[in-house]
């Protein structure tokens, strides 16, 4: 069956591929399901109907589609002929388990906060690592307008950032809170981190770390203590307890 090749009105090129192998290298995309290429009389393509679970981003997986038709049959397709339908699959994935699971092992390899108090800026970075290769670490980064009483909040935006950079993980965490307390006269920093599990439903997940003189860490250990309490309802373990620090 013949595709046009590029925009509906470039009819000077042409690319001969079929439906079936199209939606087979469709359906060979992270958390695509199945696929639906649907074309007109004249082989041009009409709509591209793409099922996937809940733990990527539509905008994304559209990106995917267009790129991976372009790259592979050289087509191009108007993303708006790209539709995706989500569902809740029944149990959880491999992949979110896969994620999940890094999460319960996850250590604070290194952080760091640098300031310039004359422009007021500030660059933060957070390594977390479940295992000893490069390859079993993600990074973390947040930059912009720096004021020393906001460090808390800044380190642990950089920690969320590090925690949504695991493949795989249903996502996005987003920072809700960030805020210091004082319990039994030391100093306590809470978190609030807001997500939606498999059926888009909100969850809140609670941290807390002792501030040890480091202030920069406390908010990065709390953050890693938030994540590590809710390893378990999200990849149906039966307990999973946080790792020391």
């Amino acid at each position: 069956m013949l595709f046009i090749k590029g925009t509906s009105n470039a009819l000077d090129e042409v690319n001969e591929v079929s439906v079936e192998e199209m939606e087979n290298l469709i359906c060979q995309l992270p958390t695509v399901m199945k696929c639906a290429v649907s074309v007109n009389d004249w082989g041009a393509i009409e709509e591209i109907h793409v099922l996937t679970n809940l733990e990527r981003n539509p905008k994304q997986i559209v990106r995917d589609v267009e790129s991976a038709l372009l790259a592979r049959y050289h087509l191009k397709v108007d993303h708006k002929r790209i539709s995706v339908a989500q569902i809740v699959p029944d149990e959880p994935t491999a992949e979110s388990q896969a994620a999940w699971a890094r999460v319960g092992r996850l250590k604070i390899y290194e952080y760091h906060l640098e300031s310039d108090a004359l422009n007021q800026t500030g660059m933060a970075r957070v390594v977390f690592a479940w295992g000893e290769s490069e390859a079993e670490r993600v990074t973390g980064e947040w930059s912009g307008r720096y004021l020393p009483s906001q460090h808390h909040q800044i380190m642990a935006w950089a920690a969320v950032d590090a925690i949504n950079r695991i493949p795989g993980l249903i996502g996005p965490i987003v920072l809700s809170e960030c805020r210091t307390v004082t319990l039994a006269n030391r100093t306590v920093v809470l978190v609030g981190l807001s997500q939606y599990d498999r059926r888009r439903r909100e969850t809140l997940l609670v941290g807390a770390a002792e501030d040890r003189g480091d202030s920069h860490g406390a908010s990065v250990r709390a953050v890693l203590d938030a994540v590590n309490r809710k390893v378990a309802p999200f990849i149906g373990l039966e307990d999973v307890h946080a790792k020391p620090y």
